[in-house]
């Protein structure tokens, strides 16, 4: 059994403004603990936020994750979530999962309208380091921060129920679109 963090962003429904919530999943072979805060669409604070609310699940559970789980580095639009400023503001791996691989390229085309997009580009060039693995439930591309390979690919494996996405992440983000729909409405 591994103990893993997953974060996930809800409905976004006005890009480029407005709000959004993120929730972090505490797991350990099934939900233990949620943290729901709100990101602003296309802002800046995905990376604290993140942390922020790791570190709190982390407090209360007194359960040491072996890694945060995200689905993309992308929350709320284009709020980046770093993963190198996310592993050393908690002192946690961080592997990114991926149904698809991901192209900076692509990125950069649907950025290139927000006034701050080179900056958000530095970081969102770490997609183009993804590695593609064949889990038990089939192929995914992932990023790897702080943690190796094989490693990865096991908690991956751990919490793979349903489909190719880990479970946590799966949770994650039915649990932030609802809470988005409900706190947030409009």
């Amino acid at each position: 059994m591994v103990s893993v963090i997953a974060c996930d962003d809800g409905v976004v429904r006005k890009l480029g403004q407005g709000y959004t919530i993120v929730a972090c999943v505490l797991w350990h072979d099934r939900p233990l603990d949620v943290e729901l805060n709100p990101v602003k669409v296309d802002g800046f604070e995905a990376s604290t936020t993140i942390a922020y609310a790791m570190t709190k699940l982390k407090l209360r559970s007194r359960v040491e994750p072996e890694a945060l789980l995200l689905d993309s580095i992308t929350i709320a639009g284009f709020n980046i979530a770093s993963p190198p400023t996310i592993a050393k503001l908690t002192e946690t791996p961080v592997i990114v999962v991926y149904k698809y691989k991901p192209s900076s390229e692509r990125l950069e085309r649907a950025l290139r309208n927000l006034k701050d997009y080179q900056l958000k580009m530095r970081v969102l060039r770490i997609v183009d380091n993804t590695v593609e693995i064949t889990t038990r439930k089939g192929v995914l591309h992932i990023i790897t921060w702080g943690m190796e390979l094989e490693k990865a690919r096991h908690v991956i494996e751990e919490t793979q129920i349903h489909s190719r996405v880990p479970e946590p992440i799966r949770i994650a983000h039915m649990i932030a679109s609802e809470a988005t729909k409900l706190i947030l409405p409009n």
